[in-house]
Order: C-alpha cells, then structure tokens, then sequence
C-alpha cells in the first residue's frame, strides 16, 4: 500500500508537540490539514494513534511501537536528500563502472586512480567494455557510470562532451628492414599489417577509409589488444596504425618507432557519455571533472 510520507512528517510533530495547533505552526500548514493528515494515518494503522486528554494529544501504544522507526526513516532521508546536494569525496564511498577500450584504459586509469586514491580513499572504480550498441541501455539502466569511446549517434538522454581529437600514427619495430628514414604510401600498402579489433571479421576504421580513397592493405594478424599488437610489432616486419595517444605510452616501453600516417585521413573523436539522470549528481560530476582533467595530462 502507497503512502504519503509527509503523514509522517505530521506523526512526528504531533508526537512531539503533544498538539495539534501546535504541531500545525511548527509545520506551518493549518490545523485542518494537520487533522485530515492525521485522519488518513489512523486509516492506514487502523488506529486512534493520539487520543486527546485535556488540551493534549496522547500517543496510544501504537503509536509508542512506531515512533522510533518513523524517525529513524524521516532521518535517513534527510541525509540522503543533503548528500544529493553534496559531495565530500573524502568520506564518499562509492563503486563507479566506466567502459573504456584497451589503449584508453591505459590513458586514463593511471591519472583516475592516482586522483581516486589520494582524494576519495573509499570509492572504488571498475574498468569495462561495452558493446557500442548497448552503451545507451548500459548507461540508462546504470551498470555502467561512464563511457569513453568515439563520437558515436546517441539519443537526448545521454550526454557527452569531446575530451580529445587524436591523430593515427604508424607504430613498426625500430630496426625495421625496410624503412629508413621515413614511411611512404607504398612501402605503408606494402607491409603486412596488425589489426587490433573486437569483433571477429570485418575492415578496421582506417581500412574503411583507406577504401574510399581506392587503397588496400593486408592484414596478417587480428588481435584485441593494442599492446599486444605492439609486442608482435616489435619482433617482426608488421605495421600497426594506433591512436597517436597509445603510441606514445607504448614507445616508452617497447623498441618500437612511430612514424606519421603517409596517408590523410580523419582524426578520432574522443567523447565522454554519461546519461542525463545523473548530469547533477554532484558525486558524478566530480568523477566526470577528474576524467576531463585526465584527458588534458596524457
């Protein structure tokens, strides 16, 4: 059975004030409606809850066995109204999902859990990967918190904001034979090529647009990882066209070289999506300026 939890509001004022007038002018509403409130509390308990004596409203045993409970619900929803209004990461303890690919979670793990870590202790992060096509369901039904991932068609009720625009780049092992000082479009469409992909068949992003300018490569091997990809790079003559971002983090620890893409071609978007409920959430804007912060220092 539903019921109107401003009634309890008006149970505990009464229990309080041992009044109805007075009960009436701490709420600040009229006597009649505190009487009518009090009227539909005795239908839902089926009993009298207060009985008058004198000029006072005396509890009834009933009304004795709920009070504290009554309380202690109207206080847990006081807290949880002042705490959507507030966010102390500090003390906050909360577990966000985010749906990152395999070379953004190298990007931005690093720099979200060294902010998580020093500023709020006790929230805990989950890194995921979604299917492109679930990512609207995944955010509106809230198992993941945020994505990032590529300028993609969404509905209204999901926000995003551009967090980077980066450029592909070519990644080869540093001896490779056959490039010396620079890479051109017929020794790129020459090599065999390392293709990193969720999905089990079909063109990558730069085939496709390799294809409208009327160009072709072959793609020896498939794999899911970049970094695996580039660990297959470093020991053989196979190239790998990567975001400019992974490139760099990867040629840190890997004999590998990065040359500029001897063929024009669009850069990526990088967007963050978050659905709507949440835009005001405090504690979900303070992740989401962390995510903002951390794609302008990788």
């Amino acid at each position: 059975m539903r019921i109107d939890l401003n009634l309890f509001i008006v149970f505990d004022a009464i229990y309080t004030e041992g009044n109805l007038t007075r009960a009436a002018n701490v709420l600040n509403l009229t006597q009649p409606a505190v009487s009518h409130s009090l009227a539909r509390l005795r239908d839902h308990f089926d009993d009298p809850l207060f009985v008058r004596q004198s000029n006072k409203m005396l509890p009834t045993a009933v009304a004795k066995n709920v009070i504290s409970d009554v309380r202690e619900a109207l206080h847990q929803l006081q807290v949880a109204l002042q705490q959507s209004r507030q966010f102390d990461p500090s003390s906050a303890q909360k577990r966000y999902a985010i749906s990152l690919h395999d070379s953004l979670e190298t990007s931005y793990l690093p720099y979200l859990m060294d902010h998580i870590n020093r500023e709020a202790p006790l929230i805990d992060l989950t890194s995921t990967r979604v299917r492109r096509s679930e990512l609207e369901n995944k955010l509106a039904s809230g198992d993941i918190d945020f994505a990032i991932d590529i300028l993609l068609p969404v509905s209204d009720n999901i926000c995003h904001t551009q967090l980077e625009n980066d450029q592909l780049v070519v990644v080869a092992a540093k001896d490779h034979p056959d490039i010396i000082d620079h890479l051109d479009i017929a020794n790129y469409l020459e090599q065999k090529h390392v293709l990193v992909s969720s999905r089990v068949s079909g063109p990558g992003m730069e085939d496709f647009e390799l294809g409208r300018l009327g160009l072709q490569r072959r793609v020896g091997l498939r794999c899911q990882h970049f970094f695996s990809a580039c660990r297959v790079v470093e020991s053989s003559d196979m190239l790998l066209t990567i975001p400019q971002t992974a490139a760099k983090m990867f040629s840190k620890v890997l004999n590998i070289s990065t040359y500029p893409l001897p063929v024009e071609l669009p850069g990526i978007d990088v967007h963050l999506y978050w659905h709507i409920n949440v835009d005001k959430d405090p504690a979900n804007r303070w992740l989401r300026n962390k995510i903002l912060m951390a794609s302008s220092n990788h």
